[in-house]
């Protein structure tokens, strides 16, 4: 038979064993029933799934530019508090995460640690009473709002919240490490 492969008890040729038979049959024609009951999906899930490979709508990229471009303008008038430079802040460590995720942004380290500079120059003149920005410094700020606008406009929903993820992740390690080389900066 198929079950012990002997020639002389093949049911097939005539001579035929209930114990081969059997086993034959079970091994081939008989299974055990499974548990398995079909589910039907989540309906949500099809959301979810396209809602990670959507770009950012309209009123979430004005919602997170709109911070950033407020607080340019506060700057540059001088009135800038705790709040606006924190949105700025964001902005440049948001860019800077991305500028490590190579499908949304490449080659913008050095731009990122000049616009460091430029902030960290600006926070220490206010520290000594100066708060006028130098048309440079002004540009730079505007620049980083719009390259902010044009960066959101770009990117989808799970490339953002992975980013901000991230973004989260390293500052916390910044700041409970206390790295040496890293200079954490306070507004006044």
């Amino acid at each position: 038979c198929r079950c012990c492969l002997k020639d002389e008890l093949r049911p097939d040729v005539g001579a035929t064993s209930k114990r081969c038979v059997g086993v034959f049959v079970e091994a081939i024609g008989m299974r055990k029933r499974s548990n398995y009951q079909h589910r039907t999906p989540n309906p949500e899930a099809w959301k979810i799934a396209m809602q990670g490979s959507m770009l950012l709508p309209k009123a979430d990229q004005i919602a997170r530019t709109a911070p950033v471009s407020d607080a340019v303008t506060l700057v540059s008038q001088g009135k800038a508090t705790k709040n606006e430079w924190q949105a700025i802040f964001n902005a440049i460590n948001m860019l800077e995460q991305f500028s490590r995720m190579p499908a949304v942004m490449r080659g913008a380290s050095d731009w990122i640690n000049s616009m460091q500079g430029v902030v960290v120059g600006i926070l220490d003149r206010a520290k000594t009473g100066a708060r006028a920005l130098y048309p440079s410094e002004l540009d730079d700020l505007r620049g980083l709002s719009d390259l902010w606008a044009e960066v959101l406009s770009t990117v989808t929903h799970r490339e953002y919240f992975e980013c901000e993820d991230a973004t989260h992740k390293r500052l916390s390690a910044i700041l409970r490490s206390k790295t040496p080389g890293v200079r954490v900066v306070e507004v006044v």
